[in-house]
């Protein structure tokens, strides 16, 4: 499968998730962004995203989760 397929199909696949995912940590329009570069970084990491959707799920919600972690430390340092 192409790479850009491969990320069609995490997107197709995951994409809902992790958005249910953001959304239940931070506001709306933060959650989009999280998601954002949660597939970005799947995207520039495509040869560590798992095969296994089963295990795609997880290591996408970790990725989120360092996201999440870095814009809320963005937003402390701008208060």
């Amino acid at each position: 499968m192409e790479p850009g397929e491969r990320l069609t199909a995490l997107w197709r696949e995951h994409h809902a998730a992790v958005l249910r995912y953001a959304c239940r940590r931070t506001d709306d329009d933060v959650a989009q962004d999280v998601v954002s570069e949660t597939f970005m970084v799947a995207w520039r990491r495509l040869a560590e995203v798992p095969d296994d959707p089963a295990q795609a799920r997880p290591w996408l919600y970790a990725v989120a989760r360092r996201v999440l972690a870095n814009s809320a430390r963005s937003q402390r340092r701008a208060q």
